[in-house]
């Protein structure tokens, strides 16, 4: 699943964002260790990978003592003795699936709002424009979601994004320059 190429941590980026809210971390780590066994380092560049923001070991390594007390995770075997590797448990497995399906109205609440405020607000977008921007936003969610098991459907639908992003910044680059 993780075939990504990771950004080289940037300082100036970093400082620039929010951060994460509070409790995350928890949340962040038990998605990340669903996927793959790591090690904290492996852990915490997935993190900064996904985040821009990334975790000091005085977070991460306190965090792994406490879920592996709460039974969510646990210490797997690897091929360099000298690393330890942290892999989910069942325990863990069932936690994350009953917290997303939890969170999952709040997040997007808060991305609405996060959005409309950004938007709307600081960069004073109309009504109107804005409805329509955050239609195309959630259609696009909603397909990949519908679709997200169908890799040559996916492949299709992101073609026609990319080519759709294309027409859309050379047409604004035009009325730019009018």
């Amino acid at each position: 699943m993780f075939h990504h190429q990771h950004k080289k941590h940037d300082p100036a980026r970093a400082t620039s964002i929010i951060g994460i809210p509070k409790g995350a971390l928890l949340h962040i780590t038990l998605d990340i260790l669903r996927s793959k066994q790591m090690s904290g380092s492996e852990l915490t560049d997935e993190i900064e990978y996904y985040t821009d923001w990334r975790p000091s070991p005085g977070s991460i390594y306190p965090l792994f003592s406490k879920l592996m007390k709460q039974g969510f995770i646990e210490i797997v075997s690897s091929e360099d003795p000298s690393i330890k590797r942290y892999a989910l448990t069942q325990k863990g497995e069932v936690f994350i699936i009953q917290e997303h399906e939890e969170a999952d109205p709040h997040i997007k609440s808060h991305l609405y709002s996060t959005f409309k405020l950004y938007w709307r607000l600081l960069k004073s977008m109309n009504e109107q424009f804005f409805e329509t921007y955050l239609e195309l936003f959630k259609v696009i969610g909603e397909t990949y979601l519908s679709l997200q098991r169908n890799p040559e459907a996916l492949l299709k639908i992101q073609s026609l994004i990319a080519e759709t992003t294309r027409k859309f910044q050379a047409e604004s680059k035009q009325l730019k320059d009018i």
